[in-house]
């Protein structure tokens, strides 16, 4: 047999070769994927952190918009939290906390066209629409950059919602001779109408008016007026009733002989949720009395019950959307007494039908000021404040909340006192809505005026520049008026007296419990002679508040503010600053009153 050859079974150099290549290219591959996989998921985790931060910046915009339309001013702006609150820091973008994020929120005009469509050039700039886009940039490498932009449109939902709304003013223009009361009709549009006359109280020309109270129904075309006139020996307490077309229904609610206490507020009145309107008022006796009017005619004279002494000063609140009423007395013996009504299922007006509380002071610094004021809350129909005076030395507000149990009484908590100022002069509280608090006011015999806030435990708290004035108008007539915002509750205002013929504004902001300093109070338009009363009505389905004035020249002015810009009105010409009668009867009275139409 011959020899077996063998054979050489290793790996030839190019088999091994071709081996490495072949691992290389599977690794590199494998390597490109999952880093590849790896970018992806990166990049898909920053967009997404990118478009979170972005869409944060669009719901802070919207929030800062609902504080105030007025805050979006147009232009590339930066983010902050402040208070627990979203506001804007000034030009330019701001960081996440990691720094490598930027974010900037760019705010600008819009224009439409003739037809209201939204056109990037020419038309006309829409006043309550604005776009906003956030942008966010980052560098997902050195040399690859990234961003994220979302644009929407807001807008001024609160005015484009609202119903334009006008009203009537009254006032008495006949000085210490006439007692003809005169009146003007503000339109929808916001122009005043001629004056006009009132119904004739009395056939008479000398029962010259010294208070006056005008109050709206809101179930049908009704306005009613409580005027107070004195003609040197007698004073008397008139109501007329406006139907939409003019004045009638005179009656004579009450009079009595007396020359003295001639410049209190001795009524009041309320429409409650049967459409019927109770008006409250002195008859210079111990018990306040009340008259009905059903919408047709005047109910006889009805009796609530004994006070302490003969009021001075009557508020009656109606508790919202009931037959109940909160009516709170202050008297000649410097006592404060409230009583409560409850009409009930009977709908029969009776003595039964009030309930007297415990007394709350019996002393005041003095017996002619309007110091007891009562608000039901907005935002909690069964929460109202009573702020009053209790003693004759009293340099405190004083406070109690009263909680409605629904079935037509309810209990107070105890007495609360506010910090110390000088002794009391007037007092004056709101309710706010979107919050359970009040807001409450007084001025002093050290010519300050000071504002201080409350819970419904209650507990005061003392805002920041809460001494909104320390030199005000001296007297006992009230020299501010504060108002909150009837509808959206963010912005308070009080009108004041400094002693000028300047009406001077400061706002209110509840959110940080913060009130305008001296540097950026407004000063309103100037007036015949130093600002002596403000009284001001909210319009209740708008953020609008009539201002009305009156000075040392017996002169009375008007001006609107404008709720949804933070503003007072400089158009139409009815909102803008008018002047009104130029022959008022008395510095320290309230001869004038404006009512917004609630119908």
């Amino acid at each position: 047999m011959g020899k077996k050859e063998t054979t050489n079974q290793g790996f030839s150099i190019v088999e091994v070769m071709l081996a490495v290549f072949m691992f290389a290219i599977i690794a590199v591959t494998g390597i490109t994927t999952i880093l590849h996989s790896y970018s992806v998921n990166r990049l898909g985790e920053e967009e997404t952190f990118a478009t979170l931060y972005a869409g944060e910046g669009m719901e802070a915009v919207r929030s800062i918009k609902n504080q105030g339309w007025s805050n979006l001013s147009a232009g590339t702006l930066k983010l902050r939290r402040s208070n627990g609150f979203w506001e804007f820091n000034g030009p330019g973008s701001d960081t996440d906390p990691s720094g490598r994020f930027t974010r900037s929120m760019l705010v600008s005009t819009v224009n439409r066209d003739v037809n209201g469509n939204i056109v990037s050039s020419g038309g006309t700039t829409d006043p309550d629409t604005k776009k906003v886009t956030a942008e966010v940039n980052w560098n997902f490498s050195d040399v690859r950059a990234r961003s994220i932009t979302l644009s929407n449109y807001v807008t001024n939902f609160r005015k484009a919602i609202a119903t334009e709304k006008g009203g009537v003013l009254v006032y008495g223009d006949g000085g210490t001779t006439l007692d003809t009361i005169s009146y003007k009709i503000l339109d929808a549009s916001g122009t005043w109408g001629a004056v006009q006359l009132a119904a004739d109280i009395d056939g008479t020309t000398n029962r010259v008016l010294r208070a006056v109270r005008l109050y709206a129904s809101p179930t049908r075309n009704e306005k009613i007026m409580i005027s107070r006139h004195y003609n040197g020996a007698t004073q008397y307490i008139y109501a007329q009733v406006h139907n939409g077309t003019g004045w009638g229904n005179v009656n004579l609610l009450a009079f009595w002989n007396s020359t003295s206490f001639l410049d209190v507020r001795n009524f009041d009145g309320t429409y409650l949720a049967n459409g019927d309107f109770m008006a409250v008022y002195s008859n210079n006796s111990t018990t306040p009395r009340y008259r009905v009017w059903n919408g047709t005619s005047w109910s006889g004279q009805l009796d609530t019950r004994v006070v302490g002494g003969i009021p001075t000063y009557i508020v009656a609140r109606r508790r919202p959307g009931t037959t109940e009423a909160m009516v709170a007395v202050f008297d000649q013996t410097s006592d404060t007494n409230t009583e409560y009504f409850n009409l009930g299922t009977n709908n029969t007006y009776e003595l039964a039908d009030w309930i007297l509380h415990a007394q709350h002071s019996g002393a005041a610094p003095a017996n002619n000021r309007e110091l007891v004021d009562f608000a039901w809350s907005p935002n909690a129909s069964t929460k109202g404040a009573l702020v009053y005076s209790n003693a004759g030395t009293d340099t405190r507000m004083n406070i109690k909340i009263w909680t409605a149990n629904g079935t037509g009484g309810g209990s107070w908590t105890g007495t609360v006192d506010a910090p110390a100022q000088s002794r009391l002069v007037a007092v004056s509280v709101e309710g706010r809505i979107g919050g359970d608090e009040f807001i409450a006011c007084a001025t002093d015999t050290g010519e300050d005026i000071r504002c201080y806030e409350s819970n419904f435990t209650p507990a005061w708290t003392t805002p920041t520049n809460y001494i909104i004035e320390t030199t005000t108008d001296t007297g006992n007539q009230r020299s501010f008026q504060v108002s909150y915002e009837a509808t959206s509750g963010e912005r308070a205002i009080v009108v004041y007296s400094d002693r000028t013929a300047v009406p001077k504004l400061k706002q209110y902001n509840p959110s940080t419990n913060t009130w305008d300093p001296d540097s950026s109070q407004v000063s309103l338009n100037t007036l015949g002679g130093a600002l002596k009363t403000v009284r001001m009505t909210p319009q209740g389905d708008d953020d609008d508040i009539m201002v009305l004035m009156g000075d040392a020249n017996l002169d009375f002015y008007s001006i609107v503010w404008d709720g949804t810009n933070n503003s007072v009105y400089s158009l139409p010409s009815g909102k803008a600053f008018s002047a009104h009668g130029l022959n008022g009867s008395n510095t320290a009275d309230l001869w004038y009153d404006f009512e917004w139409d609630r119908f």
